[in-house]
């Protein structure tokens, strides 16, 4: 199934998932200025009915002077189109035959109309282990040789701004190699006008800039975009485009927009209160944020939520985002959302809220080792991380017994430390079935340990001559009380961590208590393990993860 590879229109989407479509349906997909266009095109709107009967103005008059002047520039340095596709579509042509250098993640009609032109393409990627910043490095080494470098700046979908200086250096590499740079600027408005490029381009005349007038002005409906560029280039593509590629009603609606500073300015403020919110909100969910700073973000759930089903259950609820299953670099791992007004949003983040804390099983994870081999400062350190990041009170169920001095003296100095650390300590030596009226949803557990345990049910009742390991069947029905009050802690807990000791690599005693311990503590680890999201094996402080992930 091939997912629409452009945000809007979702009907296409639904029809692509083969989902009904709800009564409601919210767009996050797309990113346009929820304002809607400015309130003086909707006052003008019979005055530009008029253009109805004439024929449009072949240069793109009078936008084609509002957009020169706006940025003071030549109007021979501009050429307006029938949005940006249409102009991305003409600058390709440029390149027909020849090399170009894309940045990915980044918009796909660049790929789109370069393929069509049979244009090489140099694909070079920010990481995401890297926040997505511009990997300077090996774009220079990419642009030896290539005919044109393409960049997003703002980028779609990261929405993230280049540095100055970073850019710069770009710019002035693709001169020395002669290889023209086209900066797409459709977010650009969205920041700051003075970050565009267009005021340097006389000094750099291998550089093209396409802008939009769709998302800042709400006005997608009648495509409307200008390129600024040395005026041969603009020649160039002049040449290229039909006659009357610009329909008269868009140029008076666009010749208006550029007046409305006002309006501009409530969108810039508005967009970040949205974009900010919204970030904080994702990131106390525990999700991963890029770095935006224009009408959009992008994020990827938490570990243990796959983005592809979050978006799918998002849509059977009427909220469509921007999958990214088609951006190199995120390969559907995240998700785009587009600023709405706020009452949107607030549906938005209830919904997300509601599926991102999904009560899951909680995790178990068992660890294992030798005496002294760092399975216990593991075992802690792993849920005190893990308690700090999400929120969460710290439980130690502690199973140790003070037979001699010496461990007496361990099991003070463990306890002063836990208090140290604001564990709540269960002291339960037996029938761990007990600490569960103690235990709190949401906590993160710690039991330590199953060898002590197991040796205390063994031999319970030694004192009166009658201990359970000679009694048939009674060391089955603890290890059957145990699964059930394991199953019983998982439901409450955040995550369970269980520790013991390995002690099957010791010699033999002849004992025959000895080795019934060994027998039971043998088949406690398997199904322990078996039972665990994680086991893992300590040896001289080092885990070896022997099932699931490789690290916290």
């Amino acid at each position: 199934m091939r997912l629409p590879e452009h945000g809007a229109n979702p009907h296409h989407v639904y029809e692509r998932v083969g989902i009904d479509v709800p009564e409601r349906v919210l767009d996050f997909s797309e990113n346009v200025n929820p304002a809607g266009p400015p309130s003086s095109i909707q006052q003008s709107w019979p005055d530009f009915l008029g253009q109805l009967s004439a024929y449009p103005d072949p240069q793109g008059e009078p936008f084609l002077t509002a957009a020169a002047d706006f940025h003071g520039v030549s109007k021979n340095d501009v050429f307006t189109g029938n949005g940006a596709a249409e102009l991305l579509a003409l600058i390709a042509e440029r390149y027909r035959g020849k090399r170009a250098v894309v940045v990915h993640p980044t918009f796909s009609e660049y790929e789109a109309t370069l393929t069509a032109k049979h244009v090489e393409i140099v694909r070079v990627t920010a990481s995401a282990v890297n926040a997505f910043r511009l990997p300077v490095q090996d774009i220079m080494r990419a642009m030896d040789g290539a005919a044109v470098l393409y960049l997003c700046t703002p980028n779609n979908p990261t929405g993230i701004l280049p540095e100055q200086h970073e850019l710069a250096g770009i710019v002035q590499h693709a001169k020395e190699v002669g290889c023209e740079v086209v900066l797409d600027e459709a977010f650009i408005d969205f920041v700051d006008e003075s970050l565009s490029f267009i005021a340097q381009i006389k000094e750099d005349p291998h550089v093209i800039v396409v802008r939009s007038m769709t998302k800042m002005y709400a006005i997608p409906g009648i495509r409307l975009g200008y390129v600024i560029a040395d005026p041969a280039i603009i020649q160039e593509i002049k040449a290229l485009a039909p006659h009357w590629n610009v329909n008269g009603i868009a140029a008076q609606i666009g010749t208006a927009c550029l007046q409305e500073e006002g309006y501009r300015q409530q969108a810039i403020d508005f967009s970040n209160r949205q974009r900010e919110s919204m970030k904080a909100f994702l990131q106390a969910q525990g999700c991963t944020v890029t770095n935006s700073v224009t009408n959009f973000l992008s994020f990827k759930p938490p570990a243990g939520q796959e983005a592809k089903e979050l978006y799918r259950m998002l849509l059977k609820e009427g909220i469509v985002l921007r999958h990214t299953e088609n951006f190199q670099g995120m390969d559907g791992e995240w998700l785009r959302i587009g600023m709405k007004n706020e009452a949107d949003m607030a549906v938005l983040k209830r919904g997300l809220a509601e599926l991102l804390s999904s009560p899951d099983p909680a995790r178990l994870t068992f660890i294992s080792g030798g005496v002294r081999s760092g399975k216990s400062a593991y075992a802690e350190q792993l849920l005190l991380d893990k308690a700090r990041q999400h929120g969460g009170r710290l439980v130690y169920i502690a199973s140790g017994t003070a037979t001699d001095p010496e461990m007496q003296a361990r099991i003070a100095r463990h306890q002063r430390d836990r208090v140290a650390q604001n564990w709540t300590t269960l002291e339960q030596p037996m029938q761990i079935e007990n600490v569960l009226p103690n235990i709190q949803t949401g906590d993160f557990v710690l039991w330590d340990c199953v060898t002590t345990w197991l040796a205390n049910e063994l031999f319970d009742g030694w004192e009166t001559g009658n201990p359970c390991i000679d009694q048939p069947g009674c060391m089955e029905q603890k290890w059957t009380r145990l699964e059930d009050t394991l199953d019983a802690l998982l439901e409450k807990a955040e995550h369970l961590v269980i520790v013991s000791n390995e002690v099957q690599d010791e010699w033999p005693t002849g004992s025959i208590e000895t080795e019934t311990y060994r027998q039971w503590i043998g088949q406690i680890h398997q199904k322990l393990v078996m039972k665990a999201d994680m086991a893992i094996e300590m040896d001289y402080g080092i885990p070896t993860f022997w099932k699931g992930e490789t690290g916290r």
